[in-house]
């Protein structure tokens, strides 16, 4: 009897010692992600060419910005598309703002701004350039039949997170687990490396440090969504990948995923030299160059069939 005793009071005393460090740990985020110099991604979207023929949709990633893609961007307009680099719910804000986040919001972010691009030229093709998560975003906007999506082009697609930093268990379950146990903190400083080879870039790059449980769990959503969707997309798919990449599982989940799709025509290749951030790091003006030529050499074949499943 008294050995039961003993272990309740044991089993007491960590609870209380896990929610002390949890309500802990909140506060000290809380007052961090308050502070004027808390580092965040510039969430300011922009436009470029908006009388192109053809529209390529600019998706960024978690924690990023429309910034992201500040080196692409140009060269697109330059070759006569239509740029639009977005801006995603949450992205950019802080985390009082990225509360109630869903992957609806990040769908209904995406279907609002394809609408856009054809209210001017209700024919114009729409096609969805997506970075990481904002990959994962455009596989799921394309298989919705009403955006009509012209193409894909997913560079370094969040299929699955690299685990890397996650031991034992893999990054979902890591944050499931977490999930159901914090009670005081809904904020989580991210300490994800700026996966930039070009030291310069990645002097420059900023993200956002401080996330809510909300985007994360959006995150999940996403990538549940997707998986096991790959053969339902028939339409043109560029792939672009790092096998260096510290931040999404390449080889294992990636490259599989690629192969699952039908997409025709469908291309993966690989950027040398190039980290997670492939739209900023080395190589960036030749992966501008083959997304061109890969929409260009598309152009001319019938819009894909529209997805096997309805519209969600």
């Amino acid at each position: 009897m008294r050995l039961w005793i003993l272990l309740g009071a044991g089993l007491l005393f960590l609870v209380v010692l896990w929610l002390a460090g949890d309500a802990l740990y909140a506060r000290r985020i809380r007052i961090r992600a308050a502070a004027p110099n808390a580092r965040r991604a510039d969430p300011t979207p922009f436009t470029l060419n908006a009388s192109g023929t053809s529209a390529l949709l600019l998706i960024h990633g978690f924690a990023d910005g429309p910034a992201v893609f500040a080196q692409l961007a140009p060269v697109f307009a330059e070759a006569g598309f239509a740029v639009r680099a977005m801006h995603l719910t949450g992205a950019g804000e802080s985390p009082g703002e990225m509360q109630g986040t869903t992957l609806q919001s990040w769908r209904d972010d995406i279907h609002r701004e394809i609408a856009d691009l054809r209210i001017a030229a209700p024919d114009r093709p729409v096609w969805l350039v997506g970075h990481s998560l904002g990959a994962t975003l455009a596989f799921d906007a394309a298989l919705r039949s009403g955006n009509h999506v012209a193409g894909l082009v997913l560079l370094a697609p969040l299929i699955a997170p690299s685990n890397i930093r996650s031991p034992l268990l893999g990054s979902n379950q890591w944050f499931r687990l977490l999930d159901r146990a914090l009670v005081f903190t809904d904020v989580v400083e991210c300490r994800l490396p700026a996966d930039l080879r070009d030291p310069e870039s990645r002097a420059r790059y900023r993200t956002d440090r401080y996330i809510h449980r909300d985007i994360y769990r959006a995150l999940f959503a996403a990538i549940a969504a997707i998986r096991p969707r790959a053969s339902d997309w028939h339409g043109p798919l560029l792939m672009v990948v790092s096998a260096t990449d510290q931040i999404v599982d390449t080889a294992a989940a990636t490259q599989f995923f690629f192969a699952a799709t039908n997409a025709a025509p469908a291309r993966l290749s690989e950027q040398y030299a190039a980290g997670h951030v492939l739209p900023l790091d080395f190589g960036h003006r030749q992966l501008a160059d083959r997304i061109i030529r890969f929409v260009r050499d598309t152009a001319a074949l019938p819009p894909p069939p529209s997805p096997s499943r309805p519209a969600f």
